[in-house]
């Protein structure tokens, strides 16, 4: 759980050197695969809700790009001799779980919900990335940087809120609800001992985890601003209010 707003200050204003807490290859792309891959699986799912059959024939190139995203990933972890499907066993439960408490409840949920959560964790791993060896981030920058699904979403969500300006409120407010499980999901790439400074092997009372769970986000707060400043400008992009 966050912290309450109360308990986080005097907030930390210094940006973030993520260097040293860049998960080991394995475990980095493990997750990055699996999320790229749940997505194309979204999307999939969302091409027989699509409201017309010019939005379902783009979606299903869309989609397609966003499995290429994956396949990037995946040829990344073959490249270093480990299994995508092995880097990717144990997060399938956790992703899948946030892809759950965040199921859009039609297709336009559906489609922003990819657009703004893709577009969040895809800086996050961008920035996440500085840690692993060079030619590797050169790699995963590579296999990210396809903007297809998200040039689709911005011109069919604009048209489709043109056309019912009930819409744009009702995205505006899931937009806006989607950015708590999405923090929740960034905290969860995290070892928050690593980040606190806390040997892993040290036992700790309930009261001193509460307090390394707030030293580790205090730590991630310039980051978190930097992703939901680029939050902002997506749903700016939507002419909707973050």
């Amino acid at each position: 759980m966050l912290p309450a707003r109360e308990e986080r200050t005097p907030r930390n204003q210094e940006k973030v050197n993520l260097k040293p807490y860049t998960p080991e290859p394995r475990v980095f792309l493990g997750q990055l695969a699996y999320l790229q891959l749940s997505q194309f699986e979204l999307l999939t799912n969302e091409l027989k809700y699509s409201p017309n059959t010019q939005y379902k024939a783009e979606l299903s190139e869309a989609a397609a790009k966003s499995f290429e995203k994956y396949r990037g990933i995946a040829r990344i972890l073959a490249s270093l001799g480990i299994d995508a499907t092995d880097a990717m066993d144990p997060f399938t439960e956790r992703i899948q779980t946030f892809h759950s408490r965040t199921s859009g409840n039609d297709w336009f949920e559906g489609i922003i919900k990819v657009y703004l959560v893709s577009g969040f964790l895809d800086d996050f791993y961008r920035r996440l990335s500085v840690g692993l060896p060079a030619d590797v981030r050169v790699d995963v920058e590579r296999a990210l940087n396809d903007k297809t699904f998200e040039k689709f979403a911005k011109r069919v969500l604009l048209e489709s809120m043109a056309d019912d300006p009930q819409l744009a409120s009702r995205l505006a407010v899931w937009g806006r609800r989607l950015m708590g499980d999405v923090l929740l999901e960034l905290r969860a790439a995290f070892d928050n001992r690593k980040l606190a400074g806390i040997p892993k092997s040290k036992t700790l009372t309930l009261d001193e985890e509460r307090i390394v769970n707030l030293q580790s986000y205090s730590k991630l707060e310039p980051l978190i601003s930097e992703l939901m400043a680029n939050h902002s400008m997506r749903m700016d992009a939507l002419g909707l209010t973050a």
